[in-house]
């Protein structure tokens, strides 16, 4: 039987998620929340990835709500992907929760450890799947990556370097403390992805040095830190840089004992003394392959293939680090 869905949000992240709904043989789109209209959205929400692949056509029908406690109590859903602003998630999460839902939510998850401790409890309670979207973690090239770490394939890794920039949001008042501390900010929003990443790959790091000169730019929007492991580091930058047309660029490097792993945008290369292969990752759809593993824990209780919510606080709590590191 298909898992029904709520989407909560419906900017382009609850677009995205809306669509692959709507391909995967086991979901049904049972309703989309937003104060908007969903083929408004459809119209204006712009993204830093061209992930939207779902129509006013396909929506048109979909019972739509202005609110998720009309949503909640109207439609027998069972579960949620909550694409709201990072200070909404803690408040949605835990009403989600307590009306018996599975829950999905974009990362951050929330930018206080305490908060994403007490939403972990809270699903532990109620015996209910929570998974944050470090999505990431599904993507084929950081998947390889994993696989090359766990399975030795080119030996020890000895430096990880990960980037991943774009241009500072058009809205909001990305210049004012206040608000970069509200929305968590480039630290929270964008380098948590490979913070996330990096404990995934490689454990909790003994060590996190911060750079405070980079760090120290852009209204404190660029971040630079290396994690640090007994026989690797991992160098980290993030950032929203200005102007906003700046496109969204990422890459990583991982130099190998015995070769070397280099990702540029779509392409993955694999460098060794005989020289390079490479593979092309451009019909890759991580946010599907996210959806599908939610879908698997929900009906077997298999939470291998999700960021479950209690290990997504531990990336929070890296990424507190560095914000007290850099007060």
């Amino acid at each position: 039987m298909a898992v029904k869905f709520i989407v909560i949000g419906f900017g382009f992240m609850g677009q995205t998620h809306a669509g692959n709904i709507l391909k995967h043989p086991a979901a049904e789109l049972a309703a989309i929340v937003d104060p908007y209209s969903p083929m408004d959205r459809l119209a204006t929400i712009r993204g830093n990835k061209n992930t939207v692949t779902i129509t006013v056509e396909d929506v048109k029908n979909i019972p739509h709500y202005t609110t998720m406690e009309e949503a909640v109590q109207k439609v027998k859903a069972d579960a949620v992907i909550i694409a709201l602003p990072t200070l909404l998630h803690y408040p949605s999460v835990m009403n989600c929760l307590k009306q018996g839902l599975h829950v999905l939510v974009e990362k951050p998850f929330a930018t206080k450890v305490e908060e994403c401790e007490q939403m972990v409890q809270a699903a532990r309670e109620r015996q209910k799947v929570l998974a944050v979207g470090y999505v990431v973690r599904c993507m084929r090239e950081y998947m390889i990556l994993r696989d090359y770490i766990r399975e030795g394939t080119f030996g020890k890794p000895e430096l990880i370097m990960f980037s991943r920039i774009t241009g500072i949001p058009a809205w909001g008042n990305w210049k004012d403390p206040e608000f970069i501390k509200a929305s968590g900010g480039a630290l929270f929003d964008l380098f948590s992805h490979d913070a996330d990443i990096t404990r995934f790959c490689l454990g909790e790091p003994s060590e996190i040095l911060t750079d405070k000169v980079l760090c120290s730019k852009f209204n404190g929007n660029m971040i630079s830190a290396t994690f640090r492991y007994p026989s690797c580091d991992v160098r980290i930058d993030g950032g929203l840089v200005p102007p906003s047309p700046y496109p969204f660029n990422r890459h990583f490097s991982a130099f190998f004992e015995n070769g070397t792993l280099l990702c540029e945008g779509t392409t993955l290369k694999f460098i060794t003394q005989d020289g390079i292969k490479q593979i092309d990752l451009t019909d890759d759809n991580p946010y599907y392959r996210e959806l599908s593993n939610f879908i698997t824990a929900i009906q077997t209780g298999d939470e291998s293939g999700i960021c479950t919510g209690a290990d997504a606080v531990h990336s929070i709590e890296c990424c507190t680090r560095i914000a007290d590191m850099l007060k």
